[in-house]
């Protein structure tokens, strides 16, 4: 079992004034004096035994939680735009497993799952999963959230889409890219519609405006969940029969 370890390495520098500043009298500057003292090992090289055998049991108990297998990895998979094997699984585990999380009949399913680039933080490497692994993918704690949005809405949020410079990982559409610019989405297999409502089933982060992604676009109803997305992957990797794969499709095609 890999031993996973989290190395957090802090150094402050810290300018303290000594000597205050004289007044200013006779249209004089103030005069100022300081020393520097760096706030790292060398400030007090000796360890506090008592709180070295606190910190060495924390560790080794995170360690044992951090270490728990809880499935496997066919292949490596990696994360970058426009799609990937990693963010499109990501992004498909969300689509039809998300919304069993919403404790409403009006999300029996969603249309469309969407998620960030910059929040897939590292890779799943082929092999066992472990649950630090998917602390290292998904560090922080955003939670699942639940909207209703007009057609035109969606349109708004999709057609500033770009390949490479600003695009997010997505499932249950298909976009059709004439060099930066969108010219064919597809909701479902189906041309996007502007006069139904669809349903989207994304991270607070990105409902709340985050990396722009859905900003300015104004939704019909938002349910929120306390899901985290992170305990989500690992409750639903957990039940997975088989080892996790998946590939790049056809659903971002650049012409």
């Amino acid at each position: 079992m890999r031993t996973i370890r989290v190395l957090a390495c802090m150094t402050f520098i810290l300018g303290i004034a000594i000597g205050g500043y004289a007044q200013n009298v006779g249209g004089k500057l103030p005069r100022y004096s300081y020393t520097m003292v760096r706030l790292d090992s060398s400030w007090d090289a000796k360890t506090d035994a008592k709180l070295a055998r606190y910190v060495a049991r924390q560790k080794a108990k995170l360690d044992k939680q951090m270490g728990v297998v809880i499935g496997q990895c066919q292949t490596t998979l990696n994360s970058a735009p426009p799609q990937s094997p990693l963010s499109n699984f990501l992004t498909d585990l969300l689509l039809e497993k998300g919304p069993e999380y919403v404790q409403s009949e009006d999300f029996p399913r969603c249309d469309i799952a969407m998620l960030n680039f910059g929040g897939i933080r590292s890779q799943l490497s082929a092999g066992d999963i472990h649950i630090g692994d998917i602390y290292a993918l998904s560090p922080f704690d955003n939670y699942l959230v639940f909207i209703e949005l007009r057609g035109p809405e969606l349109r708004k949020a999709l057609e500033r889409f770009k390949p490479l410079t600003q695009n997010a990982p997505f499932a249950g559409a298909q976009m059709t890219f004439q060099g930066d610019k969108p010219v064919r989405i597809l909701i479902g297999g189906e041309p996007l519609r502007d006069d139904r409502i669809y349903r989207l089933v994304t991270l607070n982060f990105i409902s709340e405006g985050g990396d722009n992604i859905l900003r300015g676009v104004e939704y019909e109803r938002v349910l929120y969940t306390p899901v985290v997305f992170r305990n989500f992957l690992i409750r639903e990797i957990k039940k997975m029969s088989k080892p996790v794969t998946a590939i790049e499709d056809d659903r971002v095609i650049l012409k």
